[in-house]
């Protein structure tokens, strides 16, 4: 019970730690009946979202809810006004998923504190209408012109940041895999377009810990990839923190928000890295449908280098592109 007594939030963020399972397989795990699942999070994906939405959720709890400062103490009542709160910033999609991790959280609560009763009740829980803007943009693109001032403005600083950008400006990577990519698995011949290629490994940061092939798209992006893993040797990061250690995707979203919100104020909002993320897909599609791609294997294609898989269909690349032609 010891973890019980810290505050709210940071015994939903133990529960969450505590269920954290790299090594196993979900797939092997999946096929034994003997094994429960629902408790497990296999990916450093689903750890980071489920973190997110624990600390999240803690936050809310200690401010109107103050009497409830144990897990098992949370009820269906605030779970409910939580939920409700987050119609006014969030779609219908992503309520759909608040309500699904909250159901893990339960799970993870369950399995973390297993002397406890926990009566959630998620189940119960009503999904409030969305009334936030349908035309906002969660995650604004950011202009390539915009990406290299941030890339050269970074650069005049103590810190590696500024590598990690050049990454996803370039190689339209997520901040997690900035974070663990290795020079030796960038290359400056062959590839795609004849100009490299960067390969995502698994255990590498990448959603889903899916590995793939992203192609270099032109000189300009080899020379800014050659200054990004320049004086590395192939076994380190290309983003590290002094000393040569792994780099958090926070450190460089926080570093990016700061320069950013300072120099352009709330004009790009969201995630950064993946408003980066969004030109290039835009950047690649182009690239490929001059080369003669049909919009067909132009999307599958798109799909596959951003790493969602052929088969997503026009509407995922939707939601990084403006422009399908």
């Amino acid at each position: 019970m010891r973890n019980l007594s810290r505050a709210i939030g940071k015994q939903l963020e133990h529960a969450v730690h505590a269920c954290y399972t790299p090594g196993d397989s979900k797939r092997a795990d999946k096929f034994n009946v003997a094994i429960d699942t629902s408790w497990k999070i296999y990916s450093i994906s689903s750890r980071r979202d489920m973190l997110d939405l624990a600390k999240d959720f803690g936050r809310f709890i200690k401010e109107e809810y103050p009497e409830v400062n144990r897990a098992y103490l949370i009820t269906s009542d605030v779970l409910q006004a939580y939920v409700d709160k987050k119609a006014a910033t969030c779609v219908d999609a992503t309520l759909d998923k608040i309500i699904s991790r909250l159901g893990k959280l339960e799970k993870c609560c369950e399995h973390a504190y297993e002397n406890s009763a926990f009566t959630w009740e998620v189940a119960d829980v009503q999904k409030p209408v969305s009334t936030k803007n349908a035309d906002f943009i969660k995650d604004t693109p950011v202009p390539l012109e915009v990406s290299k001032k941030v890339i050269e403005a970074l650069s005049q600083r103590k810190t590696a940041v500024y590598r990690a950008v050049i990454l996803s400006t370039y190689c339209g990577m997520r901040a997690e895999e900035t974070t663990g990519l290795k020079a030796g698995n960038v290359h400056f011949t062959g590839g795609e377009f004849g100009y490299g290629w960067v390969e995502i490994v698994k255990g590498g940061g990448a959603k889903g810990d899916r590995p793939r092939i992203i192609p270099i798209i032109s000189q300009e992006a080899q020379r800014a990839l050659k200054t990004a893993v320049a004086g590395k040797k192939p076994d380190e990061y290309v983003a590290a923190k002094d000393g040569g250690g792994k780099m958090t995707a926070d450190n460089v979203q926080r570093t990016l928000r700061e320069w950013m919100d300072k120099e352009y104020g709330r004009t790009y909002k969201g995630n950064r890295c993946h408003g980066m993320r969004k030109t290039w897909a835009q950047m690649y599609y182009d690239t490929i449908r001059k080369q003669g791609c049909s919009q067909k294997q132009a999307v599958e294609k798109t799909n596959v280098v951003l790493g969602h898989g052929s088969k997503r269909g026009v509407e995922m690349v939707r939601m990084y592109i403006k422009n399908i032609w």
